[in-house]
C-alpha cells in the first residue's frame, strides 16, 4: 500500500512537471521603479540574462550620482551603477520620457560588450514590434524589482 501511494504520488508529480516548466519558461519581465536602492538587483537581472531576451516594464527618474546614475546621451539611455559591480547598461532604444521619468516598456536582447576601464558594459537592444507582441502574448515571467 505504501509503495502504491508513493508511485501514484510520483506519477501525479510527473504530470505537474510540464505545466510548472511552462510557467518558468516565459520571457522574464522585470517590473517596478529603478532607483539607487534596487540598482544592484537590476544589474544582476540584466547580467544573468546575457544573450537572451528580457522584457522590462520599468520607470527611472534621471539621476546623477557617483554610485548610481540614469542619463540620456542620445540616442542611448545609460544606467550606471557600482553594485553588484561597476556596470553600465545602455539601452539603444525602446524607452520614452514620460512625466520627467524614463519609461522602459519593451523587450530587449541583452548583449555583453566586455569591459572598459574596469566597467562591465551590457547593451539592451530593442526587438522589433512583431517579436515583442509574440513574446508577450506567449506569456512573461514577472519579476519584481
Amino acid at each position: 500500500m505504501v509503495g502504491a501511494l508513493t508511485r501514484r504520488g510520483m506519477l501525479g508529480g510527473l504530470v505537474l512537471l510540464p505545466s510548472a516548466a511552462m510557467a518558468q519558461s516565459g520571457t522574464p519581465e522585470l517590473q517596478g521603479v529603478l532607483t539607487a536602492r534596487n540598482a544592484a538587483a537590476f544589474g544582476r537581472f540584466v547580467s544573468a540574462n546575457e544573450g537572451k531576451p528580457v522584457s522590462l516594464k520599468l520607470t527611472a527618474a534621471p539621476v546623477e550620482g557617483r554610485s548610481f546614475s540614469v542619463s540620456l546621451q542620445a540616442p542611448l539611455l545609460l544606467v550606471n551603477m557600482d553594485r553588484p559591480e561597476k556596470m553600465q547598461v545602455s539601452l539603444t532604444g525602446g524607452y520614452t520620457l514620460r512625466n520627467g521619468a524614463f519609461a522602459m516598456d519593451w523587450v530587449y536582447r541583452v548583449r555583453a560588450e566586455g569591459m572598459q576601464q574596469g566597467i562591465t558594459i551590457l547593451v539592451l537592444d530593442p526587438l522589433d514590434g512583431g517579436e515583442v507582441r509574440r513574446m508577450r502574448d506567449a506569456g512573461v515571467r514577472r519579476v519584481a524589482l
